[in-house]
């Protein structure tokens, strides 16, 4: 292989090893807490009372 090639199979391999290492991360117990809390944020600021300007 000429060295073109070498360097694109590393690069492929090393991306799908960083896409794995993503998907572990982000399906491991412990993201599970800090994930849970980032998707309740949109729903922390209902209380706040409203502007006062209806349109």
């Amino acid at each position: 292989m000429d060295l073109q090639n070498e360097v694109r199979v590393i690069v492929t391999v090393m991306g799908f090893i960083l896409f794995v290492g993503i998907c572990f991360w982000a399906y491991s117990r412990g993201s599970k807490q800090h994930f849970d809390e980032a998707a309740q944020q949109p729903f922390l600021d209902d209380d706040l009372p409203s502007s006062g300007k209806q349109s």
